[in-house]
């Protein structure tokens, strides 16, 4: 087999992989970028939850468009420290305080999105470093209020979702703090796939541990349908919706561009023998 040859049977079998995958693959994965929310920032979980953005994570302006008021939480901003941007060198960096009427407590969100690794070390050495001391870490279920997508959703009421989250407890000087972060990531194929996106609801424990909790739960439920929505069905695969929408003309046409750069292969590896 000459040179050409070689490159023709690589292209022949690169185009025959890709049309695997796109007659594998439903419309809504080829169309849009993937996004998993996680509870860490590498690639080897299996907590994973596939996720669409409603808004353009790496734009400081669309994160500003986040609503102050949600419901009956009301927030305001707060001013980010110089020393630590400058620490953590983020490309978009927010944070927030939401209250209640009925708990002053607020709760702190802070949405970070850098390519800098160093933005994402494990929390707990941040807190640490600050002299607070780890009670307790583990993960949970949250639940998402799906009322903001359900009117949007065509195939229906898929009702509320459940992401799986980081969970710390931290002490210091007899006073705790309830954590709940988690990790929002692009696919290794995809155009920025070192782009990490780490989101973080923190409040001060009071009158226990179970209603802080219940008070952080419920603003993160709140908040994060306002920045993805959950991809529960992914969808069925563009052969099988061939097939459903064209019957046999649409089995024809999916064996014919299998076959006819699978013949063309077939051609240049007799000439080898």
């Amino acid at each position: 087999m000459d040179e050409k040859d070689q490159y023709r049977t690589v292209a022949l079998i690169l185009l025959l992989t890709v049309i695997i995958i796109i007659l594998l693959s439903p419309p809504d994965v080829l169309l849009q970028r993937g996004i998993m929310v996680d509870t860490t920032p590498s690639y080897t979980s299996t907590e994973r939850s596939w996720v669409k953005t409603v808004m353009e994570l790496g734009e400081s302006e669309a994160i500003e468009r986040l609503p102050l008021e949600i419901g009956e939480w009301k927030g305001y901003r707060v001013e980010v420290e110089e020393n630590v941007i400058e620490t953590l060198k983020p490309d978009m960096m927010m944070e927030r305080a939401y209250y209640t009427p009925e708990s002053p407590n607020p709760v702190w969100l802070l949405i970070i999105r850098a390519e800098n690794r160093s933005a994402f070390h494990d929390p707990k050495i941040c807190y640490r470093g600050s002299g607070w001391s780890v009670v307790n870490e583990t993960r949970v279920p949250l639940t998402l209020n799906g009322s903001k997508w359900v009117s949007k959703d065509r195939g229906g009421d898929r009702g509320d979702a459940v992401i799986m989250v980081n969970r710390l407890l931290i002490e210091k000087n007899d006073r705790e703090r309830l954590i709940m972060y988690f990790y929002l990531k692009e696919l290794i194929f995809a155009s920025s796939p070192e782009m990490i996106t780490i989101v973080r609801g923190e409040t001060m424990v009071e009158n226990g541990l179970g209603a802080s909790e219940r008070r952080v739960k419920n603003f993160m439920g709140e908040i994060l349908p306002h920045l993805f929505i959950p991809q529960r069905d992914r969808g069925d695969p563009v052969a099988l919706l061939l097939y459903r929408d064209y019957g046999l003309i649409g089995l024809l046409i999916e064996f014919l561009i299998i076959l006819l750069p699978l013949t063309y292969l077939g051609r240049l590896l007799k000439r080898t023998m």
